[in-house]
């Protein structure tokens, strides 16, 4: 895969939407067929497959074939007077085999990630996005997760950041991707971290390190790992509560 390849099929679902509170209670959900746990706020409803489905149908379309990304699961605040508000967490199962971590102890230059996000964007895709900015990347040891930090400048509607946290298993990559308004991430920050930190695995596909994981193997890559998994498509589609 190529190490500049980013998705850009992006979102307007910005209606307007509730604070995150870190001091809410939560519940403990079960994604991936059983083989993962997480921890959402109790007040957080699962988003429809169908519209899941229609994000991934979205990608497609817009980036003419090219690019197709399927999010598993979904969840978002639930609001009696605004569905399909920011913020909320998609997930993205990718069982492309498993990855060595030693790969990802040396990630590129952050400039080099920015420069990269700003020219990948395919050909004819609507002119929604005017900008996209990589705000971090990195790599955790201790979890064996790829974290990454995004803003992107929408017409119309302003700035949305994307913060991301990719696991490595056994199969490939998980991905907990939040999505909010930049303005307000700072207070998201804590509310994720909760999210990221709650998440097991099951022995089945629980990430085992090992010595050859620091042999030398395939060329570095982002795209798969880190950018393409980060760089959220959210949709902007009709309220749930509409006919």
């Amino acid at each position: 895969m190529r190490a500049t390849r980013l998705i850009a099929v992006v979102v307007l679902l910005l209606a307007g939407a509730p604070a995150s509170a870190t001091d809410a209670a939560v519940r403990r959900v079960v994604i991936y067929g059983g083989l993962v746990g997480m921890e959402i706020p109790d007040d957080w409803v699962e988003i429809d497959p169908l519209h899941l489905d229609e994000l991934s149908m979205w990608s497609a379309e817009t980036t003419a074939g090219r690019s197709v990304e399927v999010y598993q699961h979904g969840f978002l605040p639930k609001d009696p007077e605004v569905d399909r508000s920011l913020p909320y967490v998609l997930v993205q199962i990718r069982e492309s085999g498993r990855l060595r971590y030693g790969r990802f102890l040396h990630l590129q230059p952050l400039d080099d990630l920015r420069e990269d996000a700003r020219r990948s964007f395919p050909d004819g895709i609507p002119p929604l996005v005017m900008d996209v900015a990589v705000e971090g990347v990195a790599f955790d040891p201790t979890t064996y997760s790829l974290r990454l930090e995004h803003t992107l400048d929408l017409r119309f509607k302003g700035r949305v950041t994307v913060l991301t946290a990719a696991f490595l298993t056994e199969r490939g990559l998980l991905s907990l991707h939040f999505v909010d308004r930049e303005r307000r991430i700072d207070d998201d920050r804590a509310l994720f971290g909760r999210m990221v930190d709650s998440v097991t695995f099951s022995p089945e596909i629980s990430y085992r390190p090992r010595m050859s994981d620091h042999l030398p193997g395939l060329p570095f890559f982002v795209a798969a790992a880190i950018v393409g998994a980060a760089l959220i498509v959210v949709l902007l589609r009709r309220r749930r509560s509409q006919p």
